[in-house]
């Protein structure tokens, strides 16, 4: 039987084989899949370090945010108080020009009503020098009462001369 013969072949085709693979066709293989997996670790180290990257970065972006806002809150804060402020100095300078004018229109009422006085004493004045005229010119004709048109004389002249 020649069955050890051809297991024998067998067997030492195998091994040719086997090493023909071992030389030539393994050791590209297994470069490729270092190379791959090279690659692949690569990649991973990158991805970890450029999300690490990313971590860091949202957290200066969430610091610049809060920063922005809290600034952003002061400047609204102090838009306000400068707000307040003008407010009231205009506020101030209104009731103090209010008070200008209404003292020039007091000043002004005032002096219109001593001219009205002054007027309304000389319309009074020459009223009663029309009627004392008049009272004087009737009773000279009927000369009565001379003693009384003296005195009323005299008194008008005294108010003429003040």
């Amino acid at each position: 039987m020649n069955l050890n013969a051809t297991i024998f072949g067998q067997a030492i085709s195998f091994f040719f084989f086997v090493w023909f693979c071992m030389k030539y066709i393994w050791p590209p293989i297994i470069l490729a899949i270092e190379t791959r997996q090279k690659k692949i670790k690569d990649t991973l180290d990158s991805s970890k370090k450029i999300k690490q990257e990313y971590l860091i970065i949202q957290k200066k972006m969430k610091q610049v945010i809060k920063d922005t806002k809290i600034q952003a809150s002061l400047i609204l804060n102090e838009a306000n108080k400068q707000k307040l402020i003008i407010l009231e100095t205009a506020k101030n300078q209104a009731i103090e020009e209010s008070k200008k004018i209404l003292s020039k229109n007091q000043l002004e009422i005032d002096i219109q009503m001593m001219h009205a006085r002054q007027n309304l004493k000389k319309e009074i004045l020459d009223l009663s020098f029309l009627i004392t005229e008049k009272i004087i010119q009737k009773n000279i004709k009927n000369n009565i009462n001379k003693d009384f048109l003296n005195n009323v004389i005299n008194s008008l002249s005294k108010i003429d001369k003040k």
